[in-house]
This record gives structure tokens, sequence and C-alpha cells, in this order.
């Protein structure tokens, strides 16, 4: 066991999609190929999308000795986290209900993560440009978007449990 958490947390110093993933199973979250600058599920090495992302070290290494450029994706609700995410081209900016968080500059936005139980039930969108991802996964750092940008984390801290006027702006 002992050699297993010196592989993932010596992956999770590597500044490569393979180190991220680590570092995301070190937060407990399920993670998941997807095609190489662009979000779309990987069937070529899973084949029911997010209902197979996973936090299977061995897996994940097998993944990416498979396809080293795949993009990285988190599945949301098996990792107990909401993700609103902003759009800017679609009107989308922070909203003063949006407290501080783990967060994340995409390839026109930006994804901010939360604290969410199983069991919560979240709208699909909280406004022009602002959607919630909760039932499917986003892309994480440091995949590459469609557009070419690269995802960023711009804000380290822990993943916050959500304001209770961020609750009454997502939940359903």
């Amino acid at each position: 066991m002992k050699e297993y958490l010196y592989t993932l947390e010596s992956a999770a110093e590597e500044n490569t999609k393979l180190g991220a993933a680590a570092s995301y199973l070190l937060k407990d979250w399920k993670v998941m190929p997807l095609l190489p600058n662009k979000k779309d599920p990987h069937f070529d090495l899973i084949k029911r999308a997010y209902l197979d992302a996973s936090n299977d070290w061995d897996l994940i290494n097998f993944w990416f000795k498979v396809d080293p450029k795949a993009n990285l994706g988190i599945a949301c609700k098996q990792s107990n986290i909401v993700v609103i995410d902003i759009d800017y081209r679609n009107g989308g900016k922070k909203e003063d209900w949006m407290n501080d968080t783990y967060t994340v500059k995409t390839g026109d936005g930006l994804h901010l993560y939360y604290q969410a139980d199983q069991d919560m039930e979240f709208r699909s969108n909280a406004g022009d440009g602002i959607d919630v991802k909760w039932k499917g996964y986003v892309m994480a750092p440091p995949s590459i978007h469609p557009n070419g940008s690269i995802y960023q984390v711009i804000n380290q801290m822990p993943v916050s449990a959500m304001s209770s006027e961020l609750m009454d702006e997502v939940l359903k």
C-alpha cells in the first residue's frame, strides 16, 4: 500500500495530465479519459462515458499509456462535487452569490467547484451562460480545449461548501 501511495503522490507532482489525474484521485474524485483536444469521452477506452469514471490508479495509468495525449474529465456526482460552468460567450459572469472556491479557467470562462451530496438535485442552469454540472462530467486541467486553450487552475483553495445564496440559485 505504501508503494502505491508513493507512486500516486509522486505522479501528482508531475506537470502532466497523468499527474493531474493523480492529484484528483488524492481529492477522492473520479476521472475519465476524453479524446485529445476535445471534450468528448474517449470511447475507445471507456464505454459508458462518465459512468465509467474511475479512481483506480492502475486503470488510469493504462488509459494514459494507450493514449498519452488524452484529455481528462472529472465525473461530478460520483466525486461529490457540483461545478458551476460560466461561459462568457453566452453572457455568463461570476455573480455575487457564487462564493470563492476551487476555480478553473476554461476555454471561454470558469468552472467553480463546490461540495455536493449524492442526494442533492440541481437545476441544469442558473441564468444566461451559467450551467450547473452535476449528472455528467467536466473537462479538467491541464486538458486542451478544442479552441487550443489549456484548462488551468486559477484558485487552488479547497473545494468550498455552497453558501445559502448559491444553494437558492442552483438547487431544484
